[in-house]
């Protein structure tokens, strides 16, 4: 669940604005081909409500993302990847407000790099990402910067510490003349049942952002491997 009745304006201030709320619920899953190429999939089911004067709502199917990643080296806890994907948007512009941002097919290509250690007795990884994404229609294409921390504080719970970073590349078309910059940070908990069954739980948060939803949000889910 995302909702928001903030957002930052176009110099980073805080203003009110109507009551936006987004709720999905998600599948994804991923799968390794060979040693080193894996793909992977999503899809969502969705329901905005946004209100600016009137409320306008959408609901169905959301984004479905399908893509590969391809390892490029690995060597002493280090391990570099390469990833594409494409990004089928399930949402139309004639849904209304409810649907703005959501109507963009989307080509992201990014590079990874992640890196396992131990430190003060307990098992740590950083993953780092930075990315390209082309987005058709209306909004500006972007630059993607993400971060993860994990620590593996127990045999059985792993925790995450999370950034996740937009910077819009120029302004959009059309009515909503944004030039966009979001910044995201998320906790996340994960707890294995058996070898095969975790659960996790998320929250986040948007502390600095230009031309973008003040949004907090959280979300609950569960994984098999396989």
């Amino acid at each position: 669940m995302t909702a928001g009745d903030h957002y930052f304006d176009s110099r980073g201030r805080l203003r009110s604005r109507g009551r936006y709320r987004k709720y999905d619920l998600q599948a994804f899953a991923e799968y390794g081909l060979r040693d080193g190429l894996t793909v992977f999939g999503s899809s969502a089911l969705e329901k905005i409500s946004a209100k600016d004067g009137t409320t306008s709502t959408r609901k169905g199917l959301g984004r479905s993302e399908l893509g590969a990643r391809f390892r490029v080296f690995e060597a002493q806890g280090w391990i570099a990847s390469a990833q594409a994907s494409f990004t089928l948007a399930g949402a139309r512009k004639s849904e209304g407000l409810a649907a703005v941002g959501e109507t963009d097919d989307q080509l992201d290509l990014r590079g990874l790099v992640a890196h396992s250690f131990e430190a003060f007795g307990r098992h740590w990884f950083l993953d780092l990402q930075a990315g390209y994404r082309a987005r058709s229609g209306h909004p500006a294409d972007e630059l993607r910067f993400d971060a993860t921390l994990g620590a593996r504080l127990a045999p059985r719970w792993l925790v995450l510490a999370q950034s996740f970073n937009t910077i819009g590349l120029a302004r959009w078309k059309g009515p909503y003349a944004l030039k966009q910059r979001i910044h995201k940070l998320q906790g996340a908990a994960l707890f294995d049942l058996t070898e095969r069954l975790t659960i996790y739980a998320a929250a986040f948060v948007t502390p600095i952002g230009k031309d973008a939803l003040d949004e907090r949000g959280g979300s609950l889910g569960i994984g098999y491997r396989f």
